[in-house]
């Protein structure tokens, strides 16, 4: 039987989808209509703050209708798959008929012109934040009256009208789940939801709300100005994690808000010993920070960066170990490309210089030991020796150009591959020796670290019917597969090496990944008679197409630079 406990569950769908798709555009240029609102003190923050271009907003409204349509069949299916389990007495039931009502009611959200309906459109801008730990949602609306109409509906389908209560001439819908109480509000242009304890009292709460503004917002001190400068964000989203802000509540003596929250759970700083405070203190140091926001965004692509922020000691030493690998790092074009490059002596070194610093001030916290003690494990791991090969090895890059006559649905395997395969070696040469010993046809080839191509005439190669290409220098090794495998294996080795180098990089044709995703749905479970149905595979297929209809390329590279760790995508649009 379906549970209709439903408006506490419908309330929480229609939070999670308004968040998921109503950040698209502010109703003004100024961030202040949101921000605002969120104390200066916040420990996180994600915010959309300024409209994005209304180009490119026509350009992705069509196809998000069509992702959201075939996400509404796939929840259909979901449905029609349950209510096959239920009896026909059951499904005549006015529970389960409330049930249908709000269901529909809800699928009429999953659509552009639903969303507008509701008042979530372009005009729409939003945050999510930390009134203190408690977390707020909180979007600017085209319309209040709308909105309120949309969740006074989905109360009337439902047969169950949510509690009600008022502070200072403010309504707000709220419902208890044990000692949590969600509060649901629209106040004029802005819904908003939060958590807080049953135990809060008026003022708190209408804190949590908004309905009190903080002394000092997070757009007065400068923090997201500031975060943009540094990384060339945009002005169009930026969010930030701060893990020291958040740790210090449970250490220390909780003020505000923080403190009513952990009295309301019963928590007691005291547990947390002097020397633990200190020294969870210093581990929450070591990545202080994460931020992300875009970095460009146009009609056809969409540009992104996350920084895990280190301390300054661990940001240079990580710095060290990326190595040049020829041709790693952006986007290859084809099918797909990955790889990835390191220093291994310099790895050695960086994990030796955090064993010396555990074992020079060993961690004294009860909650650290287990950490503690696998220092020794670890520096015998180190002990052990390693052939020279592997200090040898700086990193690879694997490019799948073209893949013809693959048909997951008919499970019909490829015709041709076209693809190149790097390994950046410091001593390559050393390595085909090594292969020549066991192979007779690998020493056959008489491979020179000359750079020039050799055919690859393998009989495992041959039986196949691909023609495939060697060549190699002192520092790399590569081997390409296909019609064009002499020129490609004479390019991949002889491309330059990005400077500074990626840890690693990624990057694919996402139109035809996710159209083979759709079509592995299909395939997949055909001959499993516990398996989705073929109305739900039709369905996930759909969804995957869709995707597939919306994105052109997907690329990223994951760089180690002065600030941490760094994760760089782009996305670009179809046509």
């Amino acid at each position: 039987m379906f549970n209709l406990n439903s408006t506490r569950v419908t309330l929480s769908i229609v939070a999670s989808a308004i968040a998921l798709f109503g950040c698209d555009k502010p109703e003004e240029k100024s961030a202040d209509a949101v921000l605002q609102y969120v104390p200066a003190d916040t420990p996180y923050l994600f915010a959309s703050v300024t409209p994005l271009p209304d180009d490119l907003m026509d350009k992705l409204e069509p196809r998000i209708e069509r992702v959201l349509q075939s996400y509404q069949t796939v929840l259909h299916e979901v449905i029609a798959m349950k209510q096959q389990e239920l009896s026909e007495e059951e499904r005549d039931s006015d529970e389960v008929k409330q049930m249908n009502a709000v269901i529909d009611e809800l699928m009429t959200l999953l659509s552009v012109e639903g969303m507008r309906g509701a008042g979530i459109g372009r005009e729409s801008t939003g945050a999510i934040y930390g009134n203190g730990l408690l977390p707020v949602v909180r979007l600017q609306l085209t319309d209040g009256a709308l909105f309120e109409s949309t969740l006074t509906r989905l109360e009337e389908q439902s047969g169950h009208a949510l509690p009600v209560a008022e502070i200072d001439g403010h309504a707000y819908r709220y419902f208890d789940a044990d000692d949590i109480r969600i509060v649901i509000a629209v106040i004029e242009k802005q819904a908003v939801f939060t958590l807080v304890p049953v135990s809060f009292d008026e003022a708190q709460t209408g804190q949590a709300l908004g309905l009190t503004l903080p002394k000092t917002n997070i757009a007065d001190t400068g923090v997201l100005d500031d975060i943009a400068n540094k990384y060339g964000y945009t002005d169009h989203f930026v969010g930030f994690l701060d893990v020291a802000a958040l740790v210090e509540p449970f250490l220390g003596e909780a003020a505000g808000v923080n403190a009513a929250l952990l009295a309301a759970g019963e928590y007691d700083a005291a547990i947390i010993s002097d020397v633990c405070s200190t020294e969870i203190r210093s581990v929450a140091g070591i990545a202080p920070r994460m931020v992300m926001g875009y970095t460009d965004i146009s009609v056809n692509n969409l540009d992104s960066n996350i920084v895990i922020e280190l301390r300054e000691d661990m940001a240079a030493g990580l710095q060290g170990l990326a190595a040049a690998v020829p041709g790693l790092g952006g986007d290859k074009g084809g099918l797909m490309s990955f790889g990835m490059s390191v220093d291994v002596k310099a790895a050695r070194a960086f994990v030796e210089a955090r064993l010396d610093a555990m074992e020079e001030e060993p961690f004294e916290c009860e909650h650290f030991a287990e950490l503690q003690a696998g220092v020794a494990g670890a520096r015998d791991g180190l002990n052990q020796p390693v052939p020279p090969m592997i200090y040898d090895f700086r990193g690879f890059l694997a490019v799948i150009d073209n893949i013809e006559g693959l048909n997951i649905a008919t499970q019909t395997p490829p015709t041709s591959v076209d693809g190149s395969l790097l390994l950046a070696m410091d001593n390559a040469t050393a390595l085909v020796s090594m292969g020549a010993m066991f192979s007779p046809e690998v020493a056959a080839l008489n491979l020179q670290a000359d750079g020039k191509p050799v055919a690859l005439d393998l009989p495992q190669l041959q039986g196949m019917g691909m023609d495939a290409f060697a060549a190699m220098t002192d520092s790399a090794l590569a081997i390409s597969v296909g019609e064009e495998s002499e020129s490609q294996v004479a390019d991949i080795l002889g491309a330059d090496a990005s400077d500074p180098s990626p840890f690693m990089s990624f990057s694919m044709d996402a139109a035809r990944y996710y159209s083979f995703l759709g079509d592995a749905m299909v395939a997949g479970g055909q001959d499993q008679e516990s398996g989705p149905s073929p109305e739900m595979q039709a369905a996930m297929n759909e969804v995957m197409q869709a995707i597939a209809a919306l994105y052109d390329r997907m690329s990223a590279e994951v760089m180690l630079t002065e600030h941490g760790v760094e994760v760089q995508s782009s996305v670009t649009l179809k046509d």
